[in-house]
């Protein structure tokens, strides 16, 4: 209720020119002080530890595209046609004698399918199955660790998870054969499925609200995309980049064991309210607050919230959470444009690290962005950024069309892409800001489980393209314009709400949509805090 209500006036009521100016000046001060706090977001001892366990966690989990180099294959020719030049021609590769075949010089990255002769012919189907089983992995994890952090709470899962991957990463590089290294794929992807679920979860129940928008934004999939790039350049070979990759994924396991308590939202979901304060006491502490610091006050939950199978029987709840599964479109989006992309000639890991630097930038500019206008919410961010995708598509329709090869096909595909990582930004932000705590992590779990589907599907749009060359576009032109109605219509507001206080069976219209005054009021709690 604003100042207005509760002195009995109307909030309807023409205001006087004294009294817009008095609120431009309130909002320039207001966007000042964004933009002082910019540069610290409040952060301490443990939030900094909170991030870094993000950014060792999501570079774990870049190893879902360790197949853009365990499944490279340089180009080659035959010696028996010495006119012949590079290329990947599978006819020649199969008629030519194996000793007589010469790969191109300076090979970037010597990777599985050379080792294992993942090249041409039958054998060559094992690249996608490569794939294709650690993200049927992936799409079990994403589910079945949500539920069991539920449960069981967010640190030890985290640890099981992470410990197991590891291992398994390491494991792979010492594969005697292709039929154990599935086998590790499998269980790493089982093991990532519970990293972007329940690490998450567990991240983002430790930071501050206007927290949450910068670990999106400066600990982000481009940054760990990067470092993951820049690993595989260093170590060009798949079972030493495997080793180096897990080593580099340790410091995660380590901050989650010996720095991060269990999570109080968690504890306090299951009324386990003691344990609740000694780890806030612990997080004081290892913050480097005084002692005689207040914590917070927490709401008292509703039982009705706290069984599992509310996902499903729980209208409410099911209704928000569906909404939630416009994760779908993001995942089959990307992962198309990706697969479509027009081939960028050049060296492999430049063409990787630019990918990865643009991606990693715009996250950054959005975190400036949503620091500084405070207006700029999870809606905006989502129904902005999948607008750009559409266009995109679009352009990319006609593009192919008018039989358009240059440079704007390229343009086209790195803004999509662009714009793809920005919409899962707000599918995340909105999975963990709409949905009670005690079924936080297995509502996060179904959405990612909806993402995953879609990745699964995106290769058959692909495939679609060899009968009609513009029809991946346009199918994630009609797509994502479903999704973007769906967003207008019902996706929920969630910007600055407390984790603690989200509940399914309340009037929610305090933060359906923020304006301005409610986002100054939040910025003050958040400052009393």
């Amino acid at each position: 209720m604003t100042s207005d209500q509760q002195n009995g006036k109307s909030p309807f009521l023409t205001k006087s020119p004294m009294d817009n100016e008095e609120n431009k000046n309130n909002t320039n001060k207001f966007r000042r002080t964004n933009i002082n706090s910019l540069c610290s977001f409040n952060f301490n001892r443990f939030h900094y530890c909170v991030l870094l366990c993000w950014l060792f966690g999501i570079f774990f989990a870049t190893q879902m595209i360790f197949s853009v180099f365990s499944n490279y294959i340089p180009k080659w020719k035959c010696l028996l046609n010495n006119t012949s030049n590079f290329a990947r021609n599978c006819t020649t590769y199969q008629q030519c004698p194996e000793n007589l075949i010469q790969f191109e010089e300076n090979i970037p990255f010597h990777s599985a399918a050379m080792e294992f002769g993942w090249i041409c012919g039958s054998n060559a189907y094992n690249r996608a199955l490569f794939s294709q089983i650690q993200f049927a992995g992936v799409l079990i994890g994403t589910l079945t660790f949500g539920a069991i952090s539920d449960a069981f709470g967010r640190k030890p899962v985290s640890i099981f998870a992470l410990t197991v991957g590891i291992s398994s990463m390491f494991a792979t590089a010492f594969a005697p054969n292709w039929h154990f290294l599935l086998a590790c794929r499998f269980i790493l992807g089982l093991c990532i499925g519970g990293d972007l679920v329940v690490v998450y979860t567990f991240v983002m129940e430790q930071l501050l609200p206007t927290q949450r928008m910068a670990i999106r934004g400066f600990f982000n999939w481009g940054v760990a995309r990067l470092i993951f790039t820049l690993i595989c350049m260093f170590f060009p070979d798949w079972r030493s980049s495997s080793i180096a990759c897990a080593i580099f994924s340790m410091p995660a396991l380590i901050i989650i064991i010996f720095l991060m308590p269990e999570s109080p939202t968690w504890l306090h979901s299951k009324g386990r309210l003691e344990q609740m304060r000694i780890n806030e006491r612990k997080i004081v502490r290892l913050a480097g607050l005084p002692p005689s610091i207040k914590l917070p006050e927490h709401e008292k939950l509703s039982p009705k919230e706290n069984s599992f199978w509310n996902l499903i029987k729980d209208k409410t709840l099911l209704r928000r959470v569906s909404v939630l599964w416009v994760m779908f479109t993001a995942a089959i989006s990307g992962y198309s444009i990706d697969l479509n992309s027009s081939n960028i000639s050049g060296d492999l890991f430049l063409n990787q690290s630019l990918l990865s630097s643009i991606c990693a930038i715009s996250k950054i500019c959005l975190v400036i962005v949503d620091t500084i206008f405070p207006r700029f919410s999870r809606r905006n961010l989502h129904q902005g950024a999948q607008f750009v995708v559409i266009i995109s598509a679009s352009l990319l329709v006609l593009f192919v069309l008018y039989d358009h090869d240059g440079i704007g096909i390229l343009l086209a595909n790195l803004i999509g892409i662009t714009f793809i990582e920005l919409t899962w930004d707000a599918c995340y932000l909105c999975a963990v800001e709409s949905v009670p705590t005690s079924l936080r992590a297995s509502s996060v779990g179904s959405c990612s489980l909806i993402a995953r589907i879609g990745t699964l599907i995106a290769p058959v749009l692909v495939f679609l393209n060899t009968r009609w060359p513009a029809s991946v576009y346009l199918i994630i032109v009609l797509i994502g314009s479903i999704n973007l109605l769906i967003s207008w219509l019902f996706l929920i507001e969630t910007k600055g709400i407390n984790l603690d206080s989200v509940h399914l069976h309340e009037d929610n219209k305090q933060y359906e949509f923020i304006g301005k005054e409610e986002m100054k009021n939040l910025k003050i709690e958040e400052n009393k805090e």
